[in-house]
């Protein structure tokens, strides 16, 4: 059972060699070669000191006499012996630091491979709930963190349990009762141990949660940055960042004065003990009851015997701090996709006759539906608008239909078969998406457009921009299809960044396209440019298109209006204009009168809508000026 804390909940051991141990299996080799060779270092750092025993005993405070050839001969002995020791020592060292970091380095991989595919089967409420700056942590400073404890915490604390254990026995042999006095003094580092535990708990885990909230308000403000910039808002987001990044340094300066003086404690401690002991071992090499080399190889453990003890001591924080940041990687690996295929799904194929929404009720929220009994069929090879207000269910039936969620009640269909019959997959191949905002990335064009289909050839991505009406600006870029966008397409203005995702959406080659506000937030003339784009695309295809913008809709061969989560018309332009109901009165707050043209946006060149109050040049135009 997991214990939580300020900083979440924390993994116990146990539990966490479980769910990481998987990542050790395809490695247990090398850890156990490195588990070996710290075992070897352990007894070779035994050995160390033995030489210098020799040294006095035998050399330079010798038991008996020896001639000169003797002395020489057991002096040569022993400096070979501590040549030797020290080699073999930093070899055996290298050779455990370098598997230790492989197999380290081989397993943070598989976790944050592992958490990142994860992480991209979840749904979107998932995302939605999380700051992008919090989840980047998890897959890199958490991560890093159980690395860390999988390898060279654990490993570290074998090596130290065995240095006390060889170390304990050797002094038993060479002097019991001056052992005993040491082991008198380990009382009071449990004492100080646990006198500054729960203080080091405490101050790393609210460094850690500071850490998180410095991330996440980074990627918040870079993300919005045009946003920032466009309202001047530069200073107050510097101002908002360097008051988190002065918290985040408290945190770490608590967090450091805390630790260290749990180290001073401990260091005061170990010195009056070694002091003290030393005193005694002199008294006992006086009285004779010890030799001088006795002593040393005593003196040597003694100045070794605390560093793993006060290790040791750091372990349980040390689990504490890794058990924070586990328990946060294993609730999102433990946490089930929303949408996954069942065992028996079946490969859909290209639609024939209609997709249809079969009585569908959606809430994000238990009680709190944004869809209500929604019944639509779309016929394959027509155009189905959807508009509404905002907040009227119009992005959730783009999800439904995509499949990014399920419905609460009823049935998605695709010529009869349940969208949730079929493998996610296949569903994708046959159902595109393009959305209100196009996702570009920082690569060049040609990468942006075969996105969906990487190995497609520069002239099947050629044809599908020449349809999205893309080319000609492509072309006039610096670099052409080769020229790098950047970050979020920026370079580009909304209407470019629209048709590039149109035709991607075209090199996806689905029969069935989804336009979720394809032209929200675009002047006339990008909105003009990405509408004949619009009426080239759909030529083919099944289109839906979901809109608050009545230009896009008005072309349709059908539209449904959404209030409410509730259809409250269907019809075509004319008739629901004559109907006079939501859609005429939207009609009328975007400026468009009484118009039952459809060329109204695609008619000839330099045609006048008098009733939207505006002239549209000629849409060669309007494709040069876009941009």
């Amino acid at each position: 059972m997991r214990t939580r804390t300020a900083a979440g909940p924390v993994m116990p051991p146990r539990e966490m060699i479980r769910t990481f141990g998987p990542f050790l299996r395809p490695v247990w080799p090398a850890y156990l070669l490195a588990v070996v060779l710290a075992i070897v270092v352990t007894g070779i750092g035994l050995l160390k000191p033995w030489p210098l025993k020799y040294l006095f005993d035998k050399v330079l405070v010798p038991e008996a006499s020896y001639d000169a050839a003797d002395v020489d001969t057991i002096l040569l002995l022993i400096v070979l012996a501590l040549a030797g020791i020290a080699i073999l020592d930093s070899v055996t060292t290298l050779l455990r630091d370098y598997v230790l970091t492989a197999v380290g380095e081989r397993i943070s991989a598989e976790i944050r491979t592992a958490l990142y595919s994860h992480l991209q089967s979840l749904s979107l409420s998932f995302h939605q709930s999380m700051a992008t700056g919090e989840l980047t942590t998890r897959l890199t400073g958490d991560v890093e963190k159980v690395r860390a404890l999988l390898t060279g915490t654990l490993i570290s604390a074998t090596g130290n349990i065995l240095t006390l254990a060889g170390m304990t026995g050797v002094l038993l042999v060479l002097d019991w009762q001056l052992s005993v006095g040491l082991l008198v003094v380990l009382p009071l580092l449990v004492l100080t141990v646990t006198s500054f535990r729960a203080r080091i708990k405490a101050v790393e885990e609210h460094s850690r949660e500071v850490e998180g909230d410095l991330a996440a308000a980074a990627q918040e403000s870079l993300t919005a940055i045009k946003l920032v910039k466009s309202l001047g808002r530069e200073r107050h987001e510097s101002a908002r960042f360097g008051a988190k990044s002065h918290n985040s340094m408290q945190a770490i300066l608590k967090a450091t004065r805390t630790t260290s003086g749990f180290s001073l404690a401990l260091d005061v401690v170990v010195a009056v003990a070694t002091a003290a002991l030393v005193w005694l071992g002199a008294q006992r090499v006086v009285s004779g009851a010890l030799t001088p080399g006795d002593l040393i190889i005593f003196t040597s453990y003694l100045r070794d015997f605390f560093g793993p003890t006060r290790s040791l001591s750091k372990l349980p924080a040390q689990l504490a701090r890794a058990g924070v940041r586990a328990a946060r990687i294993a609730d999102i690996l433990e946490r089930e996709p929303a949408i996954v295929d069942r065992p028996d799904a079946i490969a859909a194929t290209p639609p024939r006759q209609e997709l249809r929404l079969d009585d569908v009720t959606f809430a994000y929220e238990p009680g709190r539906p944004v869809l209500k009994d929604v019944d639509l069929t779309i016929p394959v090879g027509q155009t189905l608008a959807i508009v509404g207000p905002t907040g009227a269910g119009k992005s959730t039936i783009a999800a439904l239909l995509c499949r990014l969620q399920d419905p609460t009640s009823g049935r998605v269909l695709m010529d009869g078969v349940d969208l949730r019959d079929v493998t996610g997959e296949s569903l994708h191949a046959q159902v595109g998406l393009v959305l209100q905002e196009a996702q570009l990335f920082r690569a060049s064009v040609r990468e942006n457009i075969a996105y969906p289909r990487p190995r497609a050839s520069l002239d099947e991505i050629v044809e599908a921009a020449r349809v999205a009406l893309a080319h000609d600006f492509i072309t006039a870029l610096p670099h052409g299809y080769d020229t790098v966008l950047a970050e979020r397409g920026a370079s580009l203005s909304g209407g470019q960044r629209q048709r590039i995702a149109l035709a991607r959406a075209v090199l996806h080659g689905a029969p069935v396209l989804v336009l979720d506000e394809p032209t929200t937030g675009l002047d006339a003339r990008s909105e003009h440019a990405v509408l004949r784009a619009l009426e080239r695309v759909g030529a083919s295809r099944t289109v839906v298109v979901i809109t608050h913008r009545m230009a896009a809709a008005m072309t349709a061969d059908d539209i449904v209006v959404l209030d409410g989560g509730l259809v409250v018309e269907h019809g075509n332009h004319e008739a629901l204009w004559a109907a006079g109901g939501l859609y005429a009165e939207m009609c009328r707050i975007q400026g468009l009168g009484d118009t039952t043209d459809a060329d109204l946006f695609t008619g000839p060149p330099g045609r006048h809508a008098a009733d939207l109050g505006l002239y549209l040049p000629p849409a060669e135009q309007l494709l040069a000026d876009d941009g």
